[in-house]
């Protein structure tokens, strides 16, 4: 599960990565404004990038720490499963051996 979620993780870093650089050429190519204003608005979007980046890695975390939850949670749940029919299990034999006693006991004595 690690590396599955490593590689999507991955896949979508650079695709937006990617979709950031097509972006940011595609506005610069087809703005209608001069120079100095597309250099000026491209500088206040690469000050937002980092405030971006840091949300972008904060919900991976998020994201990261939910699925781990559910991971400890769903194995203490099998676990419990498997406590129990292994209790279970222990049980009926100690009935059976029980029984055999019993039985052997029986014959034993006759």
């Amino acid at each position: 599960m690690c590396s599955w979620y490593y590689e999507c993780a991955m896949k979508f870093k650079n695709g937006l990565l990617l979709g950031l650089i097509i972006g940011a050429v595609s506005a610069i190519l087809y703005a209608p404004k001069s120079g100095k204003e597309i250099r000026n608005e491209v500088k206040e979007k690469i000050n937002v990038v980092p405030k971006h980046f840091f949300n972008l890695m904060e919900s991976l975390v998020d994201l990261t720490a939910s699925v781990l939850d559910f991971a400890k949670e769903a194995f203490s749940e099998q676990s419990d499963k498997f406590s129990r029919s292994v209790s279970k299990g222990v049980n009926a034999a100690r009935e059976k051996t029980e029984e055999l006693r019993k039985f052997t006991s029986n014959i034993i004595s006759r």
